[in-house]
């Protein structure tokens, strides 16, 4: 019998910004239409990597509702990646490595390992979803651009983004004329696990067990993921792609390297000037693994977390897992209150 255990997750909450109003229409209903076009797992895939080893972003348990959500999960799974085994016994004078790989189902279909996933749901043009270390809203921002596009169910000319909305009382204390005097951000260059999480290997190292002759692979990540995320991401920007491409960003892990960037003017500034610095205090809502800070004009701060939308809810796992089911209820809910609260109310 499955043994489970409650347990809480953080659900960050997103609104889809159009490029280009589509009429009647709203992210949820564009999603429906592509999901029902496109029905198989063959066709709801992109290969994300940059060789000829594939690595796949796929859609998962799509639930759609006539009147209400849609809710999906996004996946990660690299095909023919078998995982290492370290052989437990305290009395071997080596460690033995074995390289193993899921039985094929009864119809002759290959395992893969599931990387990484996140769940997510959508009600109009709100969205909320549970993250993982590997996988955010930036990758499926990403995907879902695609497959919008992919099915031709968004015109080529037309995209979203998702943005972050703070709480309505933040929204008011930066809307009652006090405006933003200068802005902060900053963070660790290189994270301590942004380098090694698990994704798409870039090199493979062999090794050869003194007590065996077998030789068995081990995948080893040597740059940045598909993905690069917060002030590693703002330094890359910053420089030539051939410039960046000289850094050896591994090395930096666990460096305690940060940079700090301020943006500020110092008496006055004028009409157009006080509109940027507002404009880009809004627009770093949207940042992650970025620490930002807002100072406004009655010396009054606001932090980057405040910028932001989420919560908690309680979930149950079993055997580590969590159901689907559970999960997509447990954001319904959480949405649903954040709406009929009015903190959700356009600002």
């Amino acid at each position: 019998m499955p043994k489970s255990k409650r347990i809480n997750k953080t659900v960050v909450y997103k609104r889809a910004n159009f490029h280009t109003t589509v009429r009647g229409e709203s992210l949820k209903t564009l999603l429906e239409k592509a999901l029902n076009k496109h029905t198989t797992m063959g066709k709801r895939r992109r290969d994300i990597s940059d060789d000829e080893n594939p690595v796949y972003h796929v859609i998962g348990t799509p639930h759609c509702e006539p009147n209400g959500f849609v809710f999906g999960a996004l996946m990660t799974y690299t095909p023919g990646a078998d995982p290492l085994f370290l052989v437990d016994d305290e009395k071997a004078l080596d460690v033995m490595i074995e390289k193993l790989k899921a039985p094929e189902t009864d119809d002759g279909k290959r395992r893969e390992i599931l990387e990484s996933m996140i769940y997510f749901g959508i009600l109009e043009d709100h969205l909320v979803l549970i993250q993982s270390q590997a996988l955010k809203a930036a990758q499926l921002e990403t995907f879902l651009q695609w497959f919008l596009h992919e099915t031709t169910i968004l015109a080529g000319d037309n995209t979203f983004q998702l943005v972050d909305t703070p709480t309505a009382s933040i929204r008011a204390q930066m809307n009652e004329g006090r405006g933003v005097r200068s802005i902060s951000l900053g963070g660790e260059v290189v994270p301590q696990g942004v380098i090694n999480q698990v994704m798409p290997a870039s090199e493979t190292t062999e090794v050869t067990s003194a007590k065996s002759s077998r030789t068995h692979s081990i995948s080893v990540v040597t740059a940045a993921t598909q993905e690069d995320w917060g002030v590693l991401a703002a330094l890359k920007k910053l420089m030539q792609p051939s410039e960046a491409a000289k850094i050896d960003f591994e090395k930096l892990t666990g460096s305690n390297i940060e940079m700090s960037v301020t943006l500020r003017y110092k008496r006055e500034t004028t009409a157009d000037g006080q509109k940027l610095m507002d404009t880009l205090g809004a627009a770093l809502r949207n940042t992650e693994d970025v620490e930002t800070v807002l100072v406004l004009n009655d010396g009054g701060s606001i932090r980057g977390s405040d910028l932001k939308l989420n919560g908690k809810i309680g979930l149950k796992s079993y055997d580590g897992q969590l159901s689907a089911s559970e999960v997509f209820e447990g954001m319904r809910a959480w949405l649903l209150s954040k709406i009929s609260s009015d903190e959700l109310s356009a600002g």
